[in-house]
C-alpha cells in the first residue's frame, strides 16, 4: 500500500519500554503490573487528515481497549496518546518530539503521511515504529530494523509480479491502460502494474504519468484510452480524481471489463449520492477482508469499532485501517515481548522481529516482520481483495479468497 509523497526528514522518545514515568512500569494493580504508552502520529488537520484524521485515533484506540479488555498482553496495560502531525515532515518531527518528550510514549505508530521526516531520529535512538509506510521508503531498508511496516515491508525496486493481470483476464480484460500523477512512488507503481500486465502477455497500448494532482484533463485522458481500445483501466491516484475518469470514460462511451483502484474501500464512498452513483461498477482494492464477508476477523474489527470507537455503518471509514492494523501489529509485537519476558524497547524490536506470519487477526494475507524488502507495493502481505462496488455495498470478486501477488524475479520499476 505505497502511495509516496514528495516530503522529507527527525528528534525524541524514550529509548526503552521498561524505563520510569508511564513507560512500562507503573503498577497499576489491576489488571496488569505494567502500564506502556503507544502514541499516534498522525494528520488531524490540513489536506491530509481527510485520509487519516480522528478516526485513525479511534480505530488505534478500540484495538488497545480490545487488547485491554482481553488481556492479551500478561502483566500489561496499554494506554493510548495521540499527536497532529501536521502537514509537512517538519511538523511530524516537532509532533514526535511531543509524543517523546511530553507524553512519554513508549512505541509510535506512524499512521501517516510525512514519517519520512522524523524516522532518522527514531532510527538514531532505537524508538520501536510501526507503521502505515505510504510516505516513503524507510520500512523497507534493512538499516531502520526497529521500524516495521503493519503490511509488510516493500520491495523499493518496485518489481514486475503475476496475480492482478491474471485477476483482469479473468474479468475478461484484453487491454490494458493505466493513469496516475507525475510522482516518484505512483510512477514506479504505475510502471510496475504495466509493466507485470505486459508481461502476462496483454497489450499495454497507453499510460500516462505525466501530470501533478488536480492538474489532469481527464475527457482528453478518456479518448486517448477509448482510442487505444483498453478495457482495463488501473489508476495510481487519489479516489476523486479516479472517479472523475471512470465518469469521463462513461461518456465517452467507453465499456471497461475490470478496473484497480486503490483506497476507495470505505464507508467515505457512499457518504455523498455523487460517488456512490460514480463508483458503480467499479473494481476496488481492499488490503484486507471486505466487511460484507463477515469473516471472524471482520466480525471482530467491527464489533470492536462499534464498542470503543462508536462506529455502527456498514462498513470501516477508509481512514481506520491506518489506526487498527499499525496498533494490532503493536500487540502482536508486544505480546512475543511479553513472551520473551522482555518488553524493553530492545525486546520489543526483537521479538517482533521473529514473527514470521500475522495475518492480522485474519484480516490480510501473512505479513513476515522477520525481512525487508519482500512485499510487493500496495499490496499487504502480497495480497489483495478485489471487490465491486454495487449500491451501497462493495462486493467481493473472489469470494472470501484474496488475489495473491508473487513478484517477478529481474524486473525493477523503481
Amino acid at each position: 500500500m505505497r502511495l509516496y509523497r514528495k516530503f522529507f526528514t527527525g528528534l525524541a522518545l524514550a529509548a526503552t519500554l521498561s524505563a520510569c514515568g508511564s513507560g512500562a512500569g507503573d503498577a497499576d494493580g489491576k489488571s496488569g503490573s505494567k502500564t506502556i504508552t503507544i502514541g499516534v502520529l498522525t494528520p488531524l488537520n490540513g489536506p491530509a487528515a481527510s485520509s487519516f484524521g480522528h478516526k485513525t485515533v479511534d480505530a488505534a484506540k478500540a484495538r488497545i481497549e480490545l487488547a485491554n479488555a482481553s488481556h492479551e498482553i500478561p502483566g500489561v496495560t496499554l494506554k493510548l496518546v495521540s499527536e497532529d502531525e501536521g502537514v509537512s515532515p517538519q511538523t511530524s518531527l516537532a509532533a514526535l518530539q511531543r509524543l517523546s518528550e511530553q507524553d512519554h510514549a513508549d512505541i509510535v505508530l506512524a499512521a501517516g503521511a510525512f514519517f519520512f521526516g522524523s524516522y532518522r531520529y527514531a532510527v538514531q535512538k532505537n524508538i520501536p515504529v510501526v507503521g502505515d509506510c505510504i510516505d516513503g521508503p524507510e520500512c523497507g531498508d534493512s538499516k531502520n530494523p526497529n521500524i516495521f511496516a503493519a503490511f509488510g515491508s516493500s520491495d523499493n525496486n518496485f518489481p514486475n509480479y503475476t496475480g492482478i493481470p491474471e485477476f483482469f483476464k479473468q474479468q475478461g480484460g484484453t487491454k490494458y491502460c493505466g493513469i496516475g500523477y507525475n510522482s516518484p512512488s505512483t510512477v514506479s507503481n504505475g510502471k510496475a502494474m504495466a509493466g507485470s500486465v505486459k508481461a502476462s502477455g496483454m497489450p499495454v497500448p497507453y499510460t500516462n504519468f505525466a501530470f501533478d494532482p488536480g492538474q489532469a484533463n481527464f475527457s482528453s485522458i478518456a479518448l486517448s484510452i477509448k482510442n487505444a481500445g483498453c478495457d482495463v483501466v488501473g489508476t495510481q491516484m487519489q479516489v476523486g480524481d479516479s472517479l472523475s475518469l471512470f465518469t469521463a470514460l462513461k461518456n465517452a462511451g467507453v465499456t471497461l471489463k475490470a478496473t484497480f483502484v486503490q483506497g476507495g474501500y470505505g464507508q467515505e464512498l457512499f457518504e455523498s449520492a455523487e460517488s456512490t452513483t460514480a463508483a458503480q461498477g467499479i473494481d476496488m482494492a481492499a488490503g484486507y477482508a471486505p466487511a460484507s464477508l463477515k469473516t471472524p476477523g471482520v466480525t471482530r474489527m467491527m464489533n470492536a469499532l462499534k464498542t470503543y470507537a462508536h462506529w455502527t455503518k456498514p462498513y470501516p471509514s477508509a481512514s481506520h485501517q491506518w489506526g487498527w492494523f499499525t496498533a494490532d501489529t503493536a500487540v502482536t509485537g508486544l505480546k512475543a515481548a511479553a513472551a520473551a519476558k522482555d518488553t524493553s524497547a530492545k525486546g520489543f524490536i526483537s521479538a517482533l522481529r521473529k514473527v514470521t506470519s500475522d495475518d492480522h487477526g485474519g484480516l490480510t494475507c501473512p505479513v513476515n516482520y522477520s525481512t525487508f524488502g519482500d512485499t510487493q507495493q500496495q499490496f499487504p502481505g502480497n495480497c489483495t481483495y478485489m471487490a465491486q462496488v454495487k449500491g451501497k455495498e462493495f462486493v467481493s470478486l473472489t469470494g472470501k479468497d484474496a488475489v495473491r501477488i508473487k513478484a517477478i524475479d529481474g524486473t525493477k520499476n523503481g
